[in-house]
């Protein structure tokens, strides 16, 4: 790819991250994104965590395939799952039930999907919380909302108490300069503008070396997550991402490294009596199974795969 100005040239070279995020995907900037939200994602200010779950639904089935390609090649999505909302899909008297029912009904689910079989919508359910970070400040990276690299365990966790069959989070790293470029400089140009350009250029490479060593901070935090949920025993599956943006496309990468396979929720039922304690479970599963079936009934969902 290259871009042309009036007077020299700009050659993408590589992705900054190649050597630690293996898989990417582009997505096209269409024309009804406006010139001036272009610019803030340019800057890295439009995004948030909204916009990355949107990013997500979006591309669907292309991004969800590769990991669940078990499960088949169409899927059912939902974003921003509320499920004091989802009381209003339900009949009155399961409504009645659950507006006295004695269960936190947070946080909201960011993704929600399972497989989707001749235009039904089945289970396994998959919840996932996403957690976006940008920025760093004394040389650490920072999440949107502060904290740390363990943002967004907690509302994972929480996730397994509303009956889905598992669970994951995914972290999204922003990188500011997402390429690596180079220029050409037509040898006709003055003196004074080849000068100007070269040390435009400098300026770039600086904050090329910038962003390498932000790298190297999202590979420390990815493997403290993955420690975490792999010595803890933790029921969660974990994937670690960075995005960044040129001209004409945003670029979602992958550490495939990264990734854990989520276990099943055990609140649905585990051989392992240390997992839940037999008085937990009884208490807890009734609770779990009504937040399963009030998904199911508000999104029309039926069950249909065993799951992994």
């Amino acid at each position: 790819m290259a871009w042309f100005y009036p007077d020299f040239t700009i050659k993408v070279v590589s992705f900054l991250g190649q050597d630690v995020f293996t898989k990417s995907k582009s997505i096209s900037i269409t024309p009804d994104f406006s010139a001036n939200f272009i610019n803030n994602l340019l800057r890295g200010d439009a995004f948030n965590e909204k916009i990355i779950v949107t990013l997500i639904e979006t591309i669907g089935n292309e991004f969800l395939s590769d990991k669940f390609r078990w499960l088949g090649n169409e899927f059912w999505i939902e974003k921003e799952v509320n499920l004091w909302e989802l009381k209003d899909f339900v009949d009155e008297e399961r409504r009645r039930e659950l507006e006295i029912f004695m269960h936190p009904m947070q946080p909201d689910i960011d993704i929600l999907f399972g497989p989707k079989v001749n235009n039904e919508r089945l289970t396994p359910l998959t919840a996932v919380e996403v957690k976006l970070f940008k920025g760093i400040e004394r040389g650490r990276v920072t999440p949107r909302a502060g904290g740390g690299f363990y943002e967004g365990i907690g509302e994972a966790i929480a996730l397994l108490t509303f009956g889905v069959d598992f669970v994951e989070l995914w972290q999204f790293f922003f990188l500011p300069i997402g390429i690596e470029i180079d220029i050409e400089i037509p040898p006709h140009l003055p003196p004074e503008r080849k000068k100007e350009i070269k040390e435009w250029f400098k300026e770039r490479k600086r904050e090329e070396k910038k962003m390498k060593r932000y790298i190297d901070y999202i590979c420390t935090y990815a493997d403290f997550v993955g420690n975490l949920i792999k010595v803890l025993k933790l029921p969660l599956g974990y994937r670690c991402f960075a995005i960044s943006i040129d001209m004409e496309t945003i670029l979602l990468s992958e550490r495939e490294s990264s990734y854990i396979l989520p276990k099943k929720n055990p609140f649905l039922g585990s051989e392992d009596a240390s997992i839940v304690s037999e008085a937990a479970a009884l208490i807890v599963s009734g609770a779990v199974l009504k937040m399963r079936s009030l998904i199911k009934e508000a999104l029309n969902v039926k069950e249909g795969n065993e799951g992994r």
